[in-house]
């Protein structure tokens, strides 16, 4: 049965995002569901599939205009598009990790410039940005990906501020580890770097691969479940949690010599 909710998801390719999609679509939303190559979202069932790049003003217009003529509004916009690139920040390529910020932290920016007029013409709507649990302690090597959760964080705190006399709610979900390509496309970006025997970090990649490897994964549609119901709640706090292993909730809460000294160790 369907609600007439608009979501408007980014990043819906794989992972969270997608399978956002697929439960939201299942309960009735009106989802849709965005990527930088549409192509990708061929076997999505949702209300609308656009072709969009969060890092360009002109792809954002596009995709907004088509939405509003179809649907006259968006209910709700799901800033999930992002990645990592991981170094030392020493030695890590700084075109890489101004890439990197331009989606993860500049696009969501983008984003919440384009929906919220339309949000508050309705007076209503719920923006839930995808940071992660590393927004909110730092791993080695992991610098330049950390620094730009944090700043997801620090974004969505000032949307609540800033948006609360038109009914606007913010939240940024922080989800650990989750089974996507998301650590593919990690390796992917970094693995040159990450893989030099002649790097002074070397022991550092080695490490956190090793770490990586043996690390427990969530399965997406579970953090997409878990997500989703968070969303259809009428009141929505600042911060979730969610797939967090225990580990990592203990360490958040650690005195920082403390945490620094297990990260050192790890």
């Amino acid at each position: 049965m369907k609600n007439e909710t608009v979501v408007l998801i980014t990043g819906c390719s794989t992972g969270i995002g997608r399978e956002l999609c697929k439960i939201l679509s299942e309960r009735g939303y009106i989802v849709v569901a965005t990527a930088r190559k549409v192509e990708a979202l061929k076997d999505l069932t949702v209300s609308l599939k656009l072709q969009l790049d969060v890092t360009q003003k002109e792809s954002i217009s596009v995709a907004m205009e088509e939405v509003i003529a179809r649907f006259k509004k968006i209910d709700i916009l799901v800033n999930n598009a992002g990645y990592s690139t991981r170094g030392a920040l020493e030695e890590i390529n700084i075109n890489s990790v101004k890439s990197m910020l331009d989606v993860n932290v500049f696009g969501i920016i983008n984003m919440i410039q384009a929906v919220v007029p339309e949000m508050r013409k309705k007076q209503f709507g719920k923006i839930i940005n995808i940071g992660s649990i590393s927004g909110k302690f730092v791993q080695p090597i992991n610098g330049a990906y950390c620094a730009s959760k944090y700043a997801v964080e620090a974004i969505s705190d000032t949307l609540r501020l800033e948006l609360h006399n038109y009914n606007i709610q913010a939240t940024v979900i922080e989800p650990g580890p989750i089974k996507t390509n998301f650590f593919k496309t990690m390796v992917n970006n970094s693995n040159n770097l990450m893989t030099s025997q002649d790097s002074y970090y070397s022991t550092f990649y080695e490490a956190d691969a090793k770490y990586r490897n043996n690390q427990n994964l969530t399965d997406p549609k579970e953090a997409a479940k878990v997500i989703a119901n968070i969303i259809s709640k009428s009141r929505i706090k600042p911060r979730y949690k969610v797939a967090v292993p225990m580990s990592y909730n203990i360490a958040i809460h650690f005195p920082d010599f403390v945490r620094e000294y297990f990260m050192k160790r790890r």
